[in-house]
C-alpha cells in the first residue's frame, strides 16, 4: 500500500502480534468461563509463543546463539503439539459423555414409548376413536425419538474422527517418550566413560587405562553406543511421523500455505475424496475418473481447499434432491498442452441463472440460516484468479451443475500479470 516494504514487514509483524495475544487473550476469557481445553490451549500457545520470542531475541541478538534457542521455535512447536493433542483428548471424552447421554436418553424415550402403546392397546377395546388419536402421538414421538438417534450416530462418527486423529499422534509421541529414559542411561554411560579418560595424565595413564578398559566392558560400551543409533533412530521416526500428520491435518483444515511448488492435482483430488467419503458413504456415488497430468505449479493447500468447498456442496445438492434419482458427484480430470482440467459434475438440485450470476459473491448463499457462511465458492474463485486459472459453471435446476477449473501448469507470467 505504501510502496515500502520494510514498513509492511513492520506493520505485518505488529499485527502478527496483536493477533497472538488477541488469541492468547480469548484463551483465558475462555478457560475463566469454564472451558478446559482453553486450558490446554494456553498451556500450547504459550509454549509457541516462548519459542517464538526466543527465536526473534537470538536474531535481535538479545540472547546468544545456542543449540536451544536456534531451535527454540521448532520445540516451542512440538509442546504447542502435545498440549493440543491432551486438549483433543479431553474433548474426545467429553464427545463420548455426550454420546453415552443421548444413547440413554434415546434408549429411555424408547422405553417410555413401548409403555404409551401398552396402555393405549388396552384403550384400543373401549374406544377406536381414541386409539386412533393415540397411536398418532406415539408415531410422533417415535419420529422425535428417531431424530434424536440419528444426531447421536451424527455426534458418534464425530467422536471417531477426532479419536482416531488424536491416536494417530499419540503413537508417535509415545515412540519418543518411551526412548528417554533408556537414551538418559546410556548417554550417562557414555559421559561417565569420556570423564575417565579426560581424567588421565602422563603419571597415571598405565595404571588408570586397564581399569577404564574393564569399566567399558562392565558396561558393554559397543552395544550401549549401538542401542543409541537404534534409539535416535526410533526417536527420529516418531518425530518425522508426527510432522507428517500435522501436515495432513493442515492441509484439509483451510490454513494458507505460503510455498509456491509443484504439485499433483490428482493426489490432492484423491485426498480430499477420501476425506470427505465417510461423511456422504451409502449417500453419495463418489467417482473419481483420472487422465495423466503433470505437475502444476501452485498452493498445493489453497488447491485443495478449492476441491473440498466445490465437492462438499456438490454432495450437500445431490442430497438435497428428493425425486429418487442417482445421487453422484463426479471427478474428471485432464491435461491440454501447458494447463490443466478438472471437472466436477453433480446430478443435484441445480440453480436458475440467478443464482448462479450470483454465487462467487461474498456471503451469498442459499442455505437455511446457521447451516452456510456464504464464503466457500468466493475463497474458492480468489484462489482460482489468484494462480492464474479460470472457473466456469453449468447448471440446470433439476437436473444438476458443473464447475469446471482450468490451471496453468506453470506460473511464469503469474507478477506479470499481477501488474
Amino acid at each position: 500500500m505504501f510502496g515500502d516494504p520494510w514498513r509492511g514487514q513492520e506493520m505485518g509483524n505488529a499485527l502478527s502480534g496483536i493477533a497472538a495475544f488477541y488469541l492468547l487473550a480469548m484463551g483465558i476469557v475462555s478457560f475463566r468461563k469454564g472451558s478446559r481445553q482453553a486450558g490446554f490451549f494456553l498451556l500450547a500457545w504459550f509454549a509457541f509463543l516462548v519459542g517464538v520470542i526466543l527465536f526473534v531475541l537470538k536474531d535481535e541478538r538479545v540472547i546468544p546463539y545456542t543449540a536451544f534457542t536456534v531451535f527454540a521455535m521448532p520445540f516451542g512447536s512440538v509442546i504447542e503439539g502435545v498440549f493440543l493433542s491432551f486438549g483433543l483428548a479431553d474433548r474426545i471424552n467429553i464427545l463420548r459423555r455426550e454420546k453415552e447421554s443421548s444413547q440413554a436418553e434415546a434408549l429411555s424415550m424408547a422405553h417410555e414409548n413401548e409403555r404409551l402403546i401398552r396402555e393405549q392397546n388396552v384403550v384400543l377395546e373401549q374406544k377406536v376413536t381414541e386409539r386412533t388419536h393415540a397411536l398418532q402421538e406415539t408415531n410422533d414421538s417415535l419420529k422425535r425419538t428417531q431424530v434424536q438417534l440419528v444426531n447421536a450416530e451424527k455426534m458418534a462418527s464425530l467422536g471417531q474422527l477426532t479419536a482416531g486423529i488424536a491416536h494417530e499422534i499419540n503413537n508417535p509421541v509415545n515412540f519418543i517418550t518411551s526412548n528417554i529414559a533408556p537414551l538418559r542411561r546410556n548417554i550417562g554411560e557414555v559421559v561417565e566413560v569420556i570423564k575417565a579418560y579426560r581424567e588421565l595424565d602422563s603419571s597415571n595413564a598405565t595404571e588408570r587405562i586397564p581399569v577404564i578398559r574393564s569399566l567399558e566392558d562392565r558396561m558393554g560400551l559397543d552395544e550401549t553406543i549401538t542401542e543409541l543409533d537404534e534409539i535416535i533412530g526410533s526417536m527420529s521416526e516418531g518425530a518425522t511421523r508426527t510432522a507428517e500428520i500435522v501436515r495432513g491435518l493442515r492441509n484439509f483444515s483451510r490454513l494458507d500455505e505460503d510455498d509456491l511448488k509443484p504439485a499433483d492435482l490428482n493426489d490432492g483430488l484423491r485426498s480430499t475424496m477420501a476425506v470427505l467419503a465417510p461423511q456422504y458413504r451409502d449417500k453419495v456415488e463418489l467417482k473419481l475418473v483420472l487422465g495423466e497430468l503433470p505437475n502444476v505449479e501452485c498452493f498445493p493447500g489453497k488447491v485443495n481447499q478449492v476441491f473440498m468447498n466445490i465437492l462438499n456442496n456438490a454432495a450437500q445438492a445431490t442430497l438435497a434432491r428428493a425425486d429418487g434419482r442417482p445421487r453422484v458427484v463426479e471427478v474428471t480430470t485432464v491435461a491440454e498442452v501447458d494447463q490443466v482440467h478438472v471437472q466436477i459434475r453433480d446430478t443435484g438440485v441445480g440453480m436458475t441463472e440467478e443464482v448462479k450470476a450470483r454465487i462467487f459473491d461474498p456471503f451469498f448463499t442459499t442455505k437455511p440460516v446457521g447451516e452456510g457462511t456464504g464464503l466457500g465458492l468466493a475463497i474458492v474463485y480468489g484462489i482460482i484468479n489468484d494462480l492464474g486459472g479460470e472457473v466456469f459453471v453449468e447448471s440446470e435446476p433439476g437436473v444438476g451443475s458443473t464447475f469446471r477449473i482450468s490451471l496453468p501448469v506453470h506460473q511464469i507470467n503469474r507478477d506479470q500479470k499481477r501488474a
